[in-house]
């Protein structure tokens, strides 16, 4: 008797890409539409991760509370991105928002009674929805992909509409924005807290798929595959980042098909990353850094 194929590999990649949809996405509304390098945004996807973790763990809230709380949670760190973007323009800003991520980072590996320091957090509950409780992963996959559709069809009227215009106009130049009436920091704040508030449910079903979470699941070298994918896509384009979601994160899947070391096929990857996001920049950089117009 041949035993029966369950096609749970394949499941657990689509659940990867799906995920990868909402943070991509989202880290694609400010710097995609609005040039703005916020290298925080893997912040907020820790801190959805951690709140639904310990809230599910320690005080046994449900699912629809952590999921909730995970996006508030990455909303309110919107707002300390947004009141330091005041102030700080491009590289500037870069590195400020790099600076919050490493305090984030520093919280989660340090304050080990409530976080788990380094040892991060287990035994992490698969979300309930009606009663029920998604114990397979064609079960989850089914409702991180309807959260997903909600998030990306409200994703994709955002990009759609006067808000994105008046972020793409915020880039180009700020000065010229403000005279044809948009306000650049409420366009700004705006985009950092729906794409925080995004990467916070991108944390959660983290949380809630993989059962465990540490501080280095939320490393610069995630921040960097987010912005490998979004700069391959084309940033700013919503269908651009939907296909390069899934071009890179089934790339390492052809690389598994030979015949390499696990020591080997790690660095491999990132060298395949390393190797088309450097061509992607090459071939593209009038339109990634394009001159800056003058009034």
């Amino acid at each position: 008797m041949q035993p029966v194929y369950t096609y749970e590999y394949e499941i657990h990649l689509a659940i990867l890409i799906v995920l990868y949809f909402i943070l991509v996405q989202s880290f694609n509304l400010t710097f995609g539409l609005g040039r703005l390098f916020n290298l925080a945004h893997v912040a907020s996807y820790a801190i959805g991760a951690y709140a639904t973790a310990l809230l599910s763990t320690s005080l046994g809230w449900g699912t629809y509370a952590c999921v909730s709380s995970s996006m508030v949670s990455g909303a309110l760190l919107a707002f300390l991105i947004g009141a330091i973007s005041a102030r700080l323009q491009h590289d500037y800003f870069a590195i400020g928002s790099m600076a919050f991520s490493a305090v984030v980072t520093a919280i989660l590996v340090n304050w080990k009674s409530v976080t788990g320091g380094v040892l991060g957090v287990a035994g992490i509950p698969r979300p309930t929805v009606f009663g029920h409780e998604l114990t397979e992963n064609l079960e989850f996959l089914k409702f991180e992909g309807a959260l997903c559709l909600i998030v990306m069809t409200f994703l994709w009227l955002l990009f759609r509409n006067r808000f994105a215009r008046a972020l793409r106009a915020q880039s180009e130049h700020e000065a010229a924005a403000q005279s044809l009436g948009c306000d650049p920091g409420a366009a700004r704040l705006v985009a950092f807290v729906v794409a925080s508030a995004c990467a916070g449910l991108a944390g959660s079903l983290y949380a809630y798929y993989f059962n465990y979470i540490d501080p280095s699941s939320f490393s610069l070298t995630e921040m960097v595959f987010i912005m490998t994918v979004a700069v391959v896509g084309k940033p700013g384009s919503f269908w651009g980042a939907c296909a390069a979601t899934c071009f890179l994160v089934l790339l390492p899947e052809g690389l598994r098909q030979a015949e390499f070391s696990p020591d080997v096929l790690g660095p491999m990857r990132q060298l395949c990353y390393a190797v088309i996001m450097f061509v992607v920049v090459v071939i593209n950089r009038e339109k990634l850094f394009p001159i800056q117009r003058s009034v």
